[in-house]
């Protein structure tokens, strides 16, 4: 224990290795080679201080520093430095430290730029370096430095880099093209500023030695195709993102051992991925699947299975290789036999707020309501959009609907082209309706073998389709030329 009870509050000390004269007496504490004086409001160090020659591992987190002190600059063989927390701008300077240094964090201050010595000067030893949450990292990048440093490839193997704005300079991760582990992405969704769009993307798609891969939140809405090149992938993490499917090529991961996909807007799963013979937990909840592929349950490597909340109509056949699973709010009935409670419990004991059973059935009755004047205007348009408008609804004047034959009446005379009113059309016909994404998405993969049954959501895709037609219907498109006569050849 540091410093003297006698001592007045203003000279009482945080950490007991604050003050100067506390800090002085460090030099002759030669056998030191741990040193923690994180949480100690330090702002600066005396330049004359001198601190351990033989420390190995320094943490200075939770101060007030603006800049790395000079003292710890000229540390000679420090193996770990933890500056976290703190207000530092910039890390130029090469450190004596250069070449023993194994681990550098840097997350939660306030730098413009990362230390420019790493990359001036690739430090062999150094293999992990945290510079998340400092959000203004990429001012530096002007003037010509950004296409100049992403010429130099480093040796770093565990790279965090969440909540740095990247965004548009994303190909700055191709400097770490020996990475091994890849942090981009955060569960906080106020501290993760870095959208991808897509995987594999400019800078990731350098990063071939990638076994950890962290995209929690970063936007991301579609996987290419070249998804495989990471051969030695074993933990991916997409959770929280825009994803609606994977492709074949996903089921090339084969050291694949944990997937994490939960909260997408993923539809179905590439048949491919009984490939993914070494995989031990696949977590999928809170999707909209409607299917799965039909080998899933002969992954015998497959153990933790997390189906929570998607839109099936039928589980696996077996449990029996599974050590933990949910198959609950799906539109099947829950199993409640014994085996299956007890999976279930194991998945969720690091779960809150799930629910137990299945989701109600959707209903599409429309048999009980009422014909009214918009559902006659749906119908109207409906028809005139699906170009079958041969009949339309009109009203009889005694509060009843029947369908009658349209009389086309769009003949015209030489005379009514000179008339001050000539004829417009009422309805235009588009030569082909418009097409909903929806439908189109569904058969290109109905096309590919991979059908999904059209009843097998909560609102059909035909009233999807409806609606959207409805919604936004092809404009009448005016020619400033001639228009298209319509009259008979008689007339």
């Amino acid at each position: 224990m540091f410093g003297n009870e006698k001592n007045n509050k203003k000279n009482e000390l945080t950490n007991g290795l604050v003050k100067n004269d506390i800090i002085n007496n460090i030099q002759f504490m030669a056998n030191i080679t741990d040193l923690d004086l994180s949480n100690g409001k330090i702002s600066s160090l005396d330049e004359n201080i001198k601190l351990p020659h033989n420390i190995l591992h320094l943490k200075l987190s939770h101060n007030k520093l603006t800049e790395v002190p000079p003292s710890v600059l000229n540390i000679d063989n420090l193996k770990s430095l933890d500056l976290s927390f703190n207000s530092i701008e910039f890390f130029d300077d090469k450190p004596s430290f250069c070449h023993s240094l194994e681990r550098l964090n840097l997350t939660n201050n306030n730098l413009k730029g990362p230390p420019l010595w790493v990359w001036k000067e690739n430090p062999n030893k150094l293999v992990y370096m945290n510079l998340s949450n400092n959000e203004n990292i990429c001012l530096s990048f002007e003037n010509g430095y950004f296409e100049e440093i992403i010429k130099i490839k480093i040796s770093v193997e565990e790279i965090d880099v969440h909540n740095c704005r990247l965004n548009k300079y994303v190909k700055f991760m191709s400097t770490f093209s020996q990475a091994k582990v890849v942090i981009l992405g955060n569960e906080d969704y106020s501290h993760n500023k870095n959208n991808l769009d897509h995987l594999p993307c400019a800078g990731l798609d350098e990063c071939h030695q990638i076994e950890k891969l962290n995209l929690i939140n970063t936007q991301l809405y579609h996987i290419n195709s070249s998804v495989d090149i990471y051969k030695n992938l074993k933990e991916l993490n997409l959770s929280q993102n825009n994803i609606s499917s994977l492709p074949d090529e996903f089921g090339n991961l084969m050291s694949l051992e944990t997937c994490i996909l939960s909260c997408n807007n993923i539809l179905y799963l590439p048949d491919t991925m009984y490939k993914l013979k070494k995989i031990i937990t696949l977590k999928l909840d809170d999707n909209k699947l409607c299917m799965l592929p039909e080998k899933l349950h002969e992954i015998s490597s497959l153990k933790i299975l997390d189906l929570y909340n998607n839109n099936l109509y039928e589980g696996l056949d077996t449990m029996n290789n599974f050590e933990e699973l949910d198959f609950a709010q799906n539109y099947f009935e829950e199993p409640n036999n014994e085996e299956y409670l007890v999976k279930k419990a194991k998945l969720r004991a690091n779960c809150c707020d799930r629910v137990d059973g299945s989701k109600p059935e959707p209903v599409n009755d429309d048999s009980d309501r009422s014909y009214t004047s918009c559902d006659q205007d749906e119908e109207e348009l409906y028809a005139l959009i699906n170009n079958d408008g041969e009949t339309m609804m009109v009203n009889d004047g005694d509060g009843c609907n029947s369908k009658q034959e349209i009389v086309d009446s769009r003949s015209s005379s030489p005379e009514d082209w000179d008339s001050d009113s000539h004829w417009i059309p009422q309805y235009y016909k588009p030569v082909t309706p418009p097409s909903s994404p929806w439908l189109i998405f569904v058969k290109k993969k109905m096309a590919e073998g991979n059908f999904c049954p059209m009843d097998a959501h909560v609102l059909s895709i035909g009233d999807q389709v409806k609606y959207e037609k409805m919604c936004n219907p092809v404009e009448p498109y005016e020619s400033d030329g001639q228009f298209d006569d319509y009259s008979d050849d008689e007339s």
